[in-house]
């Protein structure tokens, strides 16, 4: 429940601010809470200061059609392309909340067990079905086995069992559930390794709900679905690299993504990844936590997303500021007269001294 609460309120924070009125659409993935927060909100606040609208796509479409101020659309890029095509009908600035593969890059000098411990907290937070969730790791070929180590007692200690564990979340519906199967099949046909982590030895075949246990993919290759698209769910490849300009080379070879982690000590290679790389938010030795700090402004870049919420910035975005000038009195103007046609010899220097 927690997200779709989340990705409705935190915005309005900075569109309230800026003193908008707003027509909210929740998910209708979610029609329970959906339903929850159109009765608490219609109790709470006018339906010209807020209106809640329920519905599945068709709603969400009309929406894109209307002559709004601003819309703020957070999801998948694929609709985010439609509601931007539609919303360009009528010129409406749009703010997107997208997401994408985000990194997590470890340098040698990074604590291999406080790191897993980390990566893995924020990968099987709601089961990976976070934009910003760890999306794959890169790590040296010689640590490449302890840090694997390393993630499966994380995911031990966090949780000894899995299928009933109520700690642990389900894959949200049996669409999404199929097609995370689908790119662990894709990657296994194509070479690669799943190693699952499931410390209980559960039967994950036959389940009341659609739990997946986190996932290890290795030896992975660039053709590999997992490897192209957004995996959202707890399946993690683990990519070795020999020097750590080949994880530069691999983040680049993808869309920009809306987090970048990097885990160590190296100020230096901090430093030159980042300076070599683009992305919507950063953190350092954590994962996802830029979006816990409230001074920081959220959104992507490019393919995971556009303009900015939290912060001053989420106030300035969902403002139209609007410049304001008053010129001297009526009185004055003929003070204007020296720059008036018609234009005397001097009139270069009269406009060198007013522009100064």
């Amino acid at each position: 429940m927690e997200f779709p609460v989340n990705l409705a309120f935190v915005p309005l924070v900075s569109i309230f601010a800026a003193g908008n009125q707003v027509m909210h659409k929740p998910s209708e993935h979610t029609p329970i809470t959906a339903s929850l927060l159109k009765d608490l909100c219609d109790k709470t606040y006018d339906q010209n200061e807020f209106a809640t609208f329920l519905g599945g796509p068709e709603v969400g479409e009309s929406f894109t059609n209307l002559n709004f101020d601003h819309l703020l659309y957070t999801g998948s890029g694929q609709v985010a392309k439609h509601v931007m095509n539609a919303a360009s009908k009528n010129l409406v600035p749009c703010t997107l909340e997208l997401g994408g593969k985000s990194p997590v890059v470890i340098g040698k000098s990074a604590d291999l067990k406080i790191s897993a411990k980390r990566i893995m907290f924020g990968k099987t937070m709601n089961a990976g079905q976070i934009c910003l969730a760890p999306d794959y790791v890169v790590v040296h070929k010689d640590q490449k086995d302890e840090f694997i180590k390393e993630t499966k007692d994380a995911v031990s200690e966090y949780f000894p069992d899995l299928k009933n564990n109520d700690d642990y979340t389900s894959i949200i519906n049996e669409k999404h559930y199929d097609r995370l199967q689908e790119l662990l099949d894709d990657a296994i046909e194509k070479g690669a390794n799943v190693d699952e982590i499931n410390p209980a030895n559960e039967d994950f075949s036959q389940q009341e709900f659609y739990k997946m246990p986190p996932t290890i993919v290795t030896n992975t290759t660039d053709d590999m679905k997992i490897m192209q698209e957004e995996i959202f769910g707890p399946l993690l490849p683990v990519v070795e690299y020999d020097e750590i300009d080949e994880a530069t080379k691999l983040i680049n070879s993808k869309d920009k993504p809306l987090g970048l982690y990097y885990f160590g000590n190296n100020k230096s290679e901090e430093d030159n990844i980042l300076n070599k790389t683009s992305s919507g938010g950063v953190t350092v030795n954590n994962v996802i936590s830029h979006l816990q700090q409230n001074d920081l402004s959220f959104g992507g870049v490019g393919p995971s997303g556009m303009g900015r919420y939290k912060s001053f910035e989420g106030f300035k975005n969902f403002s139209n500021p609007r410049a304001y000038y008053k010129d001297v009195s009526f009185k004055l103007d003929k003070f204007f007269d020296a720059v008036r046609p018609p234009y005397k010899g001097n009139i270069e220097k009269v406009l060198k001294q007013l522009m100064k």
